[in-house]
């Protein structure tokens, strides 16, 4: 079982350690986790911080597993898809990737060798990966690092596909699987009841179900004609299952990133 996120024996998160905390942790080579999230609508049951606080908890739980601090979440990101709904605040594409390697980058200069880019809202993930290639692009002239970019769901997705209860396509946004995973942290924050009358259903994409890889864009989803921003099938949630999706995905990205620092390690 994995230990809940900020019971650690030693504080992982920056915004709650000093200057010099920070400084040892540096010198003792261990990475920085920078989260990644969204302010937006995620249905009538789900709170706006979604995104973020899932990135923030899967990041803590990470960092105890390989030794890593955590950076605070970006809490904005690239959330245009829901513009029109009530609670959604959005960056441009240029604005997000602006502010994220400004971020990236002074993390890089004060010494951290390992910065992780792990991202908790669907949309961040492409702008997430040309970042991480701008940061290296830029700055390993001057700075010896590596940058990993991740949605934290990937690397377990196959395991959290077997796992589930809905349809492919029932996994997205507001859906089984985020649903789930609020009612095995926050049950008090999600509102099961308030799906009732809602529109909603499969999507023809998942976050962890095999698809096809094109990504097609359409017209975005307005309230005006009943969207409840939703992508998938929330009524399949549960927190029994949240966390099993929770040590599943935490148990795929540490093996993930144990691996990548092995393999760095033998280059050496």
């Amino acid at each position: 079982m994995q230990a809940q996120a900020g019971g650690a024996a030693m504080e992982r998160r920056m915004s709650f350690m000093t200057q010099m905390e920070i400084g040892e942790s540096i010198a003792a080579g261990r990475a920085v986790i920078l989260p990644t999230g969204a302010t937006e609508a995620h249905g009538p049951h789900m709170p706006t911080d979604t995104d973020t606080h899932q990135a923030d908890h899967i990041a803590a739980l990470l960092a105890e597993r390989i030794d890593a601090l955590v950076a605070p979440p970006v809490a904005y990101g690239i959330s245009k898809t829901f513009e029109f709904f009530p609670g959604t605040i959005s960056l441009s594409i240029p604005t997000y990737q602006a502010m994220l390697f400004e971020i990236g980058a002074a993390l890089v200069r004060q010494g951290f060798g390992h910065l992780i880019i792990l991202n908790g809202n669907r949309p961040n993930g492409t702008a997430n990966d040309a970042v991480a290639r701008h940061l290296v692009d830029e700055l390993d002239t001057t700075y010896g690092f590596k940058v990993s970019a991740v949605s934290y769901w990937e690397p377990g997705a196959a395991k959290v596909n077997a796992l589930r209860k809905s349809v492919p396509g029932g996994m997205g946004h507001g859906c089984e699987f985020e649903a789930s995973f609020q009612l095995a942290t926050r049950p008090g924050l999600v509102k099961m009841e308030r799906l009732a009358g809602a529109h909603y259903g499969p999507v023809g994409w998942d976050l962890v179900a095999p698809t096809n890889p094109t990504r097609t864009y359409a017209r975005r989803p307005r309230p005006e004609v009943g969207h409840a921003a939703i992508f998938g099938d929330p009524t399949k949630a549960s927190a029994e299952a949240g966390k099993v999706f929770i040590e599943t995905v935490v148990d795929a990205l540490a093996e993930t990133f144990q691996s990548l620092q092995g393999s760095y390690e033998e280059r050496r």
